[in-house]
């Protein structure tokens, strides 16, 4: 994962949702390992599997880049409130770089997103950038080849959670939500439920 120096920008509580971020600039520096990997120790983290592949899919809702989606409503997608009552950071993510590696005919796009602030829950990791992986086998193939760089500059409501592998690296899994009024609501309305319900 590419370990990022960066500063965090912020959305004022009066601001509407879909207001214009400020954002500051990022500085790179030195990477190891594949991007999708968190190098710090992975004891205790659950495994990606079962439900964790339906939650934290590493795929970006239709409607979040403006596609047409017949679906539930934010507030009655269980999706939604499993992955805002748990995962790491639950937050409005702003795409700074899409690059993309190629070996053959297979394609790994990178998206670098930086976490906007406050966060919607209390952030579990301090990191205030993360470089998610979308390989070709993954959900959101066709939405990022589609959208390429134009996802630059492109807000979401994300939602990221570490997991570890067979080898105990640790490792992060994503979804991306429409930045919208109706999303972070539900977001905070599933925070509720979870402390209501003692979960």
């Amino acid at each position: 994962m590419s370990n990022r120096a960066t500063k965090s920008f912020s959305l004022p509580l009066a601001v509407p949702l879909t207001a214009v971020l400020t954002l500051g600039l990022a500085a790179t520096t030195a990477s190891c390992g594949p991007p999708d990997m968190i190098r710090t120790p992975a004891a205790g983290l659950p495994r990606w599997e079962g439900r964790a592949v339906e939650l934290f899919d590493d795929n970006i809702d239709p409607d979040a880049v403006g596609l047409t989606m017949e679906g539930l409503s934010p507030r009655s997608d269980i999706h939604l409130r499993a992955r805002a009552q748990t995962a790491d950071v639950v937050a409005r993510l702003r795409v700074n770089t899409v690059t993309v590696d190629s070996v053959g005919d297979r394609q790994t796009y990178h998206i670098g997103v930086q976490v906007g602030v406050p966060t919607l829950t209390d952030a579990k990791l301090p990191d205030r950038s993360f470089e998610l992986s979308v390989k070709s086998t993954s959900a959101a193939f066709g939405i990022v080849r589609s959208f390429d760089s134009r996802l630059k500059g492109h807000t979401f409501v994300g939602f990221i959670k570490r997991y570890t592998n067979d080898d105990g690296d640790s490792l992060i899994h994503w979804h991306l939500s429409a930045d919208t009024a109706e999303v972070a609501a539900a977001v905070k309305e599933a925070v509720v439920l979870r402390e209501i319900s003692g979960s």
